[in-house]
């Protein structure tokens, strides 16, 4: 058997080879594509990342801020039922603090945040248990959500379990995809299963805005399968084309590579078929040949750790997948 270090590994955990069983007794005779000499000196990939992530709960879609943000992608999570212990607010001096709870009739445990005083607000009370309120001196104030404080202000992540991925279509100022998203017919079906399967758990909604910029990668340390002149074509071919903006075909297949690294559990398209050469909304990738596409997602800035029944996730390994086998063609990642 021949398999690549950056290709799935044979045992089927869903991690690269190089990651899981490359050391392991049992695939000592798999054999490495390591001999394989890079295509180009100059190869390149589409690199698509987290620009801005919010972390809302579903009743709650229409509050979201568009102004600042185009929310492309949305995933639709499963996370611990947080909720606010009863009269736990306490006001210090330079700090509020206030008792969280994780489950429903199970409790896994209780957790105190603190929220820095302001001075303006002169009193804080529940609206209810996803609910804190806080009232100035002047007849106003604001509500703040679980999800936001916990976001914000919690030590520890939220482990958010990943159980489906989809385009929101959001342009700055539009609230239209969002309030769509509300209604959406697999959002409706996984708030029922949940509530119905364990009502220790809760959905929560992460939407991403994503920014593309093209990477480039030189190494002319061990030759190229091209002639200098075959690599200084396709070199100024990709530096031709137009300019790399966000639009309809990078987010298709920013959510086809999503779909397919975390396989969530309601998604049915891109699941084994990711990167796919016949698929018409990939053809500008194939047609100036490029050597791979990366998504790198950022869930820090939200407070949250993120996995699916398939795989986890690391911000420091981002989602990586070549758009040829790597028995035929070597990853610009693997130096």
């Amino acid at each position: 058997m021949r398999i690549g270090r950056n290709e799935k590994c044979p045992c089927k955990s869903g991690k690269k080879f190089k990651n899981c069983c490359i050391n392991d007794p049992k695939y000592t005779e798999t054999q490495l594509n390591n001999g394989i000499p890079r295509k180009y000196m100059s190869e390149f990939a589409l690199h698509t990342y987290s620009s801005q992530v919010t972390i809302v709960s579903p009743k709650l879609l229409e509050n979201v801020d568009v102004s600042n943000a185009s929310y492309h992608i949305y995933m639709i999570n499963k996370i611990k039922r947080l909720s606010f212990v009863e009269n736990s607010i306490k006001v210090l001096d330079t700090h509020v603090e206030i008792q969280i709870k994780h489950g429903g009739t199970l409790i896994d445990k209780i957790e105190i945040i603190e929220i820095p005083l302001h001075d303006d607000i002169v009193s804080y009370e529940f609206e209810s248990d996803k609910i804190l309120v806080m009232k100035d001196g002047y007849g106003g104030g604001l509500k703040a959500d679980i999800l936001w404080l916990y976001s914000t202000f919690s030590n520890e992540e939220l482990v958010c379990e990943v159980l489906y991925v989809g385009q929101s279509f959001g342009k700055k100022g539009d609230r239209d995809a969002l309030l769509r998203l509300k209604s959406h017919e697999t959002l409706q079906k996984i708030l029922v299963d949940i509530l119905y399967e364990d009502i220790n758990y809760e959905v929560a909604i992460t939407l991403w805005e994503f920014t593309p910029r093209l990477i480039a990668l030189i190494d002319g340390r061990n030759g190229f399968l091209v002639s200098a002149k075959e690599d200084k074509q396709h070199f100024e071919k990709v530096l031709s084309a137009p300019n790399i903006n966000i639009d309809n075909q990078i987010i298709n297949v920013t959510e086809a590579a999503l779909i397919n690294y975390f396989k969530p559990k309601y998604n049915d398209k891109f699941k084994n078929n990711f990167p796919d050469i016949t698929h018409k909304g990939y053809t500008f990738y194939y047609n100036y040949d490029y050597n791979a596409i990366a998504v790198e997602l950022d869930p820090s800035c939200v407070n949250i750790k993120i996995h699916s029944e398939h795989t986890g996730y690391s911000q420091f390994s981002p989602v990586e997948y070549l758009l040829n086998s790597e028995e035929k063609r070597k990853s610009m990642f693997n130096l």
